[in-house]
């Protein structure tokens, strides 16, 4: 049984390792929408918090439609899914990323988690 001032402990590595670390965080909706992003997240696609809460991941991919529905078909099967995201960067780089997402719930709503690989790995095309 975890005592109350070790689950705060937790609590606050975890929020400081989610939102610092080395690989990109984004929560999106059932649509695509960016509901949250880490800040690595934001380092890596170029938008700031309230310009990527505006946007939808089919607004950055370079993936065509029927790439998408493929990839989302695998996460509605398998309810996560690893695959070579593409995307255009705001300063109009584009580029592939590892990444891994999941399918989850958050405050009871269903949500896609992603994270990537290390930012460091993203591949100019």
């Amino acid at each position: 049984m975890e005592t109350g001032s070790l689950r705060i402990l937790h609590q606050a590595l975890l929020g400081e390792a989610l939102m610092t670390g080395d690989s990109a965080l984004f929560v999106t909706d059932d649509e695509g929408r960016y509901l949250a992003a880490n800040d690595s997240g934001l380092t890596l696609l170029g938008y700031t918090r309230e310009e990527l809460s505006a946007l939808n991941a089919r607004d950055v991919t370079t993936r065509s439609d029927e790439e998408i529905a493929e990839v989302y078909a695998m996460l509605k099967r398998a309810h996560s899914v690893q695959h070579r995201a593409r995307f255009r960067r705001k300063d109009g780089v584009a580029g592939s990323i590892d990444v891994v997402a999941v399918e989850s719930k958050v405050g009871g709503l269903p949500v896609v988690v992603s994270i990537t690989a290390p930012i460091g790995t993203f591949v100019p095309d």
